[in-house]
């Protein structure tokens, strides 16, 4: 990706003014004033709390921006913002395309004078209830607000507030307990034409709704017409009455939904639900989500409080199984979730990039594979868009944009036309995506309804793009930009020729996986074409350098010929790995984001060198996640960035599972190398592993690691390998791992059917045989 500045250089400019103006202020300010504090010499604040699935501080950040979401997929928001995003709302022409904001009508924040001195509020984000809370310890009363996106409610941002009554003195003058309370929804949407609040009377309470169209089409010739939406609420009081004894919980919601229908059932549904009753029920649809995975870390609570957050966030913008209402198209995972995306200029504005299938679906997938299944089911239903763009570059197949919203369109900022036009390697890493899913899931239904399309459409895109150089008789694909940002327009990127091999030779053989009930051409000619794109390699100094071209010692942005090690896992010699890993670490520029360092791990645990890999994984994401909520920055302190940023998230827990767990998804097999324990643990586990149907944990611990079969799949019975011995999988069997592996996991073959060749780079003719 690229930074902020780079998409917007009159706001860089600006922004340099009011530097030197604020530095100004500063010393102007240390000049009349006699101390500082550390509370005002940082936007952090210390998590307080002992519980690995609570972030606690008696202080909020100053950073708004560093603030905790709530949401559950449907809506979701930043706690105390005056703004409500919903999936699938977008508002702006093309480039100018994000997230629509909604007022937040369920933004209510006690009084001031509650939450202020004398008084201690202790600020709270449950991840484990999925709620954020506030607790205030006052004379005559104890007051808890708790905020949370309902999980069966989808629609409903709920605010709880409860009351209980200490005992006091019988003569106290004032028999009744008051609470100052405040809405705070914000101005009026720039983003949707919302018609004047109508007021509304259900069971004696005053509720209010309001209902608007999107002002600017992201397309017109895809979206001719603007979206709907429609919200309701609940009326708020400046005050709430408690009687002198007792307790009270008052309850107060706001629902969203694009039907007006719909919004307002929901909001009915809510209001006749018991308080109690109402939270209960939202915990435990995330109870049943975190039943069927985790990943649990003991000796270390830092690094098992990030963990947990991860999966907070990442299940917070990620749909409900079990809903009230069904739920909508699904539109995505973004680089900072649904929470954030309406800024034009630093969240990446909602879209979705390769970031999605390259950096957060791996981990997705082995956990929660039905999420995988969401996430490429956004990119089966914009494959005619994806069409579109491959006709009018003149390409064949389906060439997905670099960012898609709501349409499917290419929506890159208008600054940076040659991002869109050369980052083409996200429709190579949606097929590998697709290769991983099938590897671990075999799933035929995905392939009927349109994986093999997609998977073949994506091979016709890159054999369109590949054209033949006589002088070297190799495929060339010119006018590119991998991952690293910092070289545009180049030829055979390293990265880019790797994903486009591996779709080509993946619709070779996802033609034989579908050929009794889809049609494909050319089969030998994507693994021929395959075989021969051009792979940079310098034979003198056995490293790859970046693209044809590349000058030994120009600095980078981030991982790029890396990940040809992992995720990719080309094959290669272990010398030309750890050439690859020392050489670029030396020019990677040290304002990159997280990923970098995160694949630089997986690659030192890979060639053995745990020492530097432990040094890497500390750099992965001690300088990104901050306090106390565990939000992640896409640069490091004191830089910021994009905020909260999941695909940074992502490259972090593949470290884990991926790096120090071993895991490695193949198409016949599940692999596990060396599993050890990240540094500063004593106890890892990753629960509900999904491999071929089956449900597999995987625990570390310094003295053994095990594997436990929690449940199978008879339609895909599974064998265990240790290099000696064949072992036949049965539900409740714990497996040892002795040694350090490789130790597999396989089924019987999938049809008959070749596993492709996965290799490129060769000048002569590809064998008959393969």
């Amino acid at each position: 990706m690229w930074y902020f500045l780079k998409r917007n250089k009159q706001v860089a400019a600006m922004l340099g003014i009011l530097s030197i103006a604020a530095v100004i202020v500063i010393i102007l300010a240390t000049r009349t004033t006699s101390h500082s504090t550390d509370e005002n010499s940082s936007d952090e604040t210390d998590d307080v709390s002992d519980d690995p699935s609570i972030f606690s501080t008696h202080k909020l950040p100053l950073e708004d921006r560093f603030m905790p979401s709530i949401g559950n997929g449907h809506i979701a928001t930043n706690i105390f913002s005056d703004t409500v995003y919903m999936n699938g709302l977008y508002n702006g022409r093309k480039g100018e395309s994000h997230r629509a904001r909604i007022p937040n009508w369920a933004n209510i924040r006690l009084n001031s004078t509650l939450t202020h001195m004398p008084y201690r509020p202790v600020y709270s984000l449950d991840t484990k209830e999925a709620a954020f809370k506030v607790r205030v310890d006052r004379d005559r009363s104890i007051v808890t607000q708790r905020i949370y996106a309902h999980r069966f409610y989808t629609r409903a941002i709920v605010n709880q507030i409860q009351v209980v009554a200490k005992p006091h003195d019988p003569n106290f003058i004032h028999h009744e307990i008051w609470i100052a309370i405040k809405q705070i929804p914000g101005p009026n949407s720039e983003d949707v034409q919302f018609h004047a609040p109508v007021p509304e009377v259900y069971d004696g309470r005053t509720i209010w709704y309001s209902c608007g169209s999107t002002k600017d089409s992201e397309d017109p010739s895809h979206q001719p017409l603007p979206v709907d939406v429609c919200a309701y609420w609940t009326s708020v009081p400046d005050y709430l009455v408690v009687p002198q004894h007792g307790s009270k919980v008052f309850t107060f919601v706001m629902t969203v939904d694009k039907n007006i229908t719909v919004a307002r059932q929901e909001l009915f549904a809510v209001l006749q639900e018991d308080g109690e009753d109402l939270y209960n029920k939202h915990i435990d649809e995330w109870r049943s989500l975190y039943h069927q995975a985790g990943i649990h870390i003991e000796g270390n609570l830092q690094l098992s409080k990030i963990v947990n957050g991860i999966w907070y966030y990442y299940l917070s913008s990620l749909p409900s199984q079990h809903t009230y209402h069904p739920p909508g198209k699904y539109y995505g995972l973004s680089p900072t979730g649904l929470a954030r995306g309406g800024s034009l200029l630093d969240d990446y504005e909602g879209h979705n990039f390769w970031d999605t299938e390259f950096w957060m679906f791996p981990s997705i997938l082995l956990l929660y594979p039905r999420y995988a299944h969401d996430l490429l089911q956004y990119r089966l239903d914009m494959a005619y868009v994806a069409a579109e763009l491959a006709k009018i570059t003149g390409n064949k197949g389906y060439r997905f944009p670099w960012e898609s919203a709501y349409t499917g369109t290419e929506v890159t900022q208008p600054c940076c036309p040659e991002i869109a036009e050369f980052e083409q390697h996200i429709t190579g890493c949606i097929s590998y995506a697709a290769r991983q899913y099938l590897a671990t899931t075999r799933d035929e239904e995905w392939l009927k309804q349109g994986g093999c399309s997609i998977v073949t459409h994506i091979a016709d895109f890159w054999a369109s793009r590949a054209v033949i150089n006589f002088n070297t008789g190799l495929y060339d694909i010119e006018r590119v930009m991998g991952p690293d940002e910092d070289h545009s327009n180049v030829t055979n990127s390293a990265f880019t020729n790797v994903v486009a091999g591996y779709s080509l030779y993946l619709a070779q053989y996802v033609s034989c996986l579908c050929k009794s009930y889809y049609m494909a051409k050319g089969l030998d000619q994507w693994a021929d074409i395959a075989w021969s794109l051009a792979l940079p390699y310098d034979e003198t100094l056995d490293y790859h350098p970046q693209f044809s071209g590349y000058k030994r010692g120009e600095q980078i942005k981030q991982a790029d010929v890396v990940l040809l090690g992992f995720p990719l896992q080309y094959p290669m010699n272990m010398s030309t790995r750890v050439n690859d890993l020392s050489y670029y670490e030396s020019v990677t520029r040290s304002s990159g984001p997280a990923m970098t360092w995160s694949m630089h791990t997986i690659g030192h645990l890979r060639i053995q060198d745990d020492k530097k890999a432990a040094d890497m994984f500390n750099k992965s994401y001690q300088g990104y996640v901050r306090e106390p909520f565990k939000v992640w920055s896409e640069l490091q302190r004191p830089n910021v960035g994009a905020v909260n940023f999941f695909t940074g998230m992502g490259g972090f827990l593949q470290t884990l599972i991926f790096g120090y767990a071993g895991v490695s998804i193949h198409l016949d097999r599940l692999e596990i190398n060396r599993p050890q324990l990240p540094p500063n643990t004593t106890n890892f586990k990753i629960r509900g592993i999904k491999y071929l149907g089956a449900n597999l944990t995987l625990g570390i611990t310094e003295a053994s690691s095990t594997l436990v079969v929690e449940s199978l799949d008879d339609a895909w019975p599974l064998t265990f390998n240790d290099g000696k011995y064949n072992i036949t999988l049965a539900p409740g069997m714990t497996v040892t791992l002795s040694g350090s592996g490789p130790f597999r996991v396989h089924s019987i073959p999938w049809k008959d059917c070749k596993l492709p060749e996965d290799t490129i780079g060769h000048n002569y003719l590809r064998p008959s045989n393969l």
